[in-house]
C-alpha cells in the first residue's frame, strides 16, 4: 500500500468553547510527507467547488452533519497564475489559507457551532481533476504554459484531515 504524499493536519487554538456564536480559530497544515519537491496550490476564490484544487469542510455536530452554506455567493474564481504554487520540500508544511493571494475556507471561516455538544470537522482536499481547464479559472492566465506544467507537478490525490473534535458548552 502506498502512502499519500500529503498529509492534511486540522487544528483549533482550543478544544473547548464556551460560548455559542464564537468563531472558530481553526488553522491547517499541509505537509509533504514524500521524500520529493512537490507543488502545492493553497485556497483561492472559488476553491470550495467551482475550481481545482478544491478545499470542502465537512462537519457533524451533535444533531448530525452541518449545512455550510456560504455566508456570501462566490460567482467568479480567478485565473491561476504561477505565484499561487508553493513549493514544498520533504518534511516541509504551510498553511494554505495564510500568505500570497490565499483566503480563509469560508465553510471553516464562517462556521460557528449552534448547540451545546461534540462538534467533528474534516477537510477534503481534491487535486484529481485531470482537465486542466478545470484549474485555471474563469479571468485570465497568465503564461498559461507555465501555469499547466506547474499544476502537473501537484500531486493528484483526494484526502482527508484527521478528524479534529470540538466541544461547545452552553453559555
Amino acid at each position: 500500500m502506498s502512502e499519500e504524499p500529503i498529509r492534511i493536519q486540522l487544528t483549533s487554538a482550543k478544544g473547548q468553547y464556551k460560548r455559542l456564536g464564537e468563531p472558530l480559530n481553526l488553522s491547517v497544515q499541509i505537509t509533504n510527507v514524500s521524500e520529493s519537491p512537490i507543488w502545492m496550490v493553497g485556497v483561492l476564490p472559488g476553491s470550495e467547488g467551482m475550481r481545482y484544487p478544491q478545499y470542502t469542510a465537512e462537519i457533524e455536530g451533535p444533531s448530525g452533519p452541518v449545512d455550510l452554506g456560504f455566508p456570501e455567493g462566490i460567482d467568479y474564481a480567478r485565473g491561476l497564475q504561477a505565484e499561487d504554487f508553493v513549493r514544498l520540500d520533504p518534511g516541509e508544511s504551510f498553511d494554505p489559507q495564510e500568505g500570497r493571494d490565499f483566503v480563509p475556507i469560508q465553510q471553516l471561516a464562517w462556521f460557528m457551532p449552534s448547540e451545546p455538544g461534540t462538534y467533528r470537522l474534516r477537510l477534503r482536499f481534491d487535486a484529481t481533476a485531470e482537465d486542466l481547464n478545470l484549474w485555471m479559472g474563469h479571468t485570465p492566465v497568465r503564461d498559461p504554459s507555465t501555469v499547466e506544467g506547474l499544476i502537473r507537478r501537484v500531486p493528484q490525490v483526494a484526502i482527508c484531515s484527521n478528524t479534529l473534535e470540538i466541544e461547545c458548552e452552553s453559555e
